[in-house]
């Protein structure tokens, strides 16, 4: 952890506020950082590995009704019934 955030969320934080200061063209978009950083800081007091818990819910993707339902063998199908 890098004060009190996890790696992953300094890493987004960082790539977050140079594209906004590249953006922008003004350097004090590079200030943003700091209240990104504490409303990190507020979630990883929490729930240190949130970053991951969202990357792996990500990957995994969401069922479909239809998969829920029983219907098409149980795979993910977007059809209307």
């Amino acid at each position: 952890m890098i004060w009190g955030v996890t790696y992953e969320f300094v890493v987004i934080n960082l790539m977050f506020c140079w594209v906004a200061f590249i953006n922008t063209q003004n350097f004090l978009a590079v200030f943003m950082a700091v209240p990104l950083h504490l409303i990190c800081y507020l979630i990883c007091m929490k729930e240190p590995r949130m970053i991951q818990l969202l990357a792996l819910r990500g990957s995994r993707g969401y069922k479909s009704w239809n998969n829920m339902l029983g219907y098409h063998f149980n795979t993910n199908s977007y059809d209307v019934f």
